[in-house]
């Protein structure tokens, strides 16, 4: 098993344990059973494991960045709620600015920034070839682009949490129509489909956006059909 697969694992398992705990409080809230206002000072602490999770499977100076800064902001939050400490989000939002254009520069000086920047639009990424009729790809605060060459597609889901996707099918086929589910919170998929597909789309974007860029074919028997939610993010299929 490799340590890419294990690292999305992981990254799957805090998010869902997170979804999981917020509906659960949720429910015995709305049962009367427990009082949720007890924990909700305590809900930054998501941001706190996945600072510790980034840090755990950092791959460059960046990465300890970004886990620190969720550690510190996830932190702060929990601290504020408490009382403990009393911050406002909108005197401190410039910091966040700040962080990133020191990344930038951090970035630029690299010696190997250049060749980086030639391996794709989103930086340094994961990538994986497969040949299943079906994808399933996940990636949180990370890059990931997967190549599949099906001649049986038939769909598959593809998620994204602060991060990004791109799926090529440019090499697939597909028997006569195909579902692809799509979940994105603050990040973005791109979507490569050959000529002869045809595309619908049903998604629901919220503060985002679904853009098919793709030139509809003349006549095809082929088609994809892509559903699911955008939070912030954005998704785009092109040809």
């Amino acid at each position: 098993m490799s340590p890419d697969f294990n690292h999305r694992r992981r990254g799957r398992v805090v998010f869902g344990l997170f979804i999981l705990a917020v509906g659960l409080f949720a429910l015995l809230d709305n049962l009367h059973v427990f009082d949720a206002r007890r924990v909700q000072p305590y809900w930054p602490l998501v941001f706190v494991a996945l600072g510790a999770l980034k840090i755990a499977h950092w791959r460059d100076s960046a990465g300890i960045v970004v886990g620190l800064g969720f550690i510190a902001v996830g932190g702060a939050m929990t601290l504020n709620n408490l009382g403990l400490i009393v911050f406002h989000v909108r005197d401190w939002w410039p910091a966040l600015l700040i962080v990133l254009g020191a990344l930038f520069i951090a970035r630029g000086f690299r010696p190997d920034s250049s060749r980086r920047a030639c391996r794709g639009r989103y930086g340094r990424r994961d990538e994986r070839l497969e040949h299943g009729s079906r994808i399933d790809a996940t990636a949180m605060m990370s890059a990931l682009v997967v190549k599949n060459d099906s001649q049986d597609f038939q769909g598959g889901d593809v998620s994204t949490v602060m991060g990004a996707v791109e799926i090529d099918l440019r090499q697939a086929s597909i028997v006569t129509e195909a579902h692809l589910h799509v979940s994105v919170i603050m990040g973005g998929i791109e979507i490569k489909v050959p000529r002869d597909w045809s595309v619908s789309v049903n998604g629901t974007p919220t503060l985002g956006g679904i853009e098919d860029r793709s030139a509809p074919p003349l006549a095809s028997a082929k088609r994809l059909v892509i559903d699911g939610s955008v939070v912030m993010g954005g998704v785009e299929i092109v040809n």
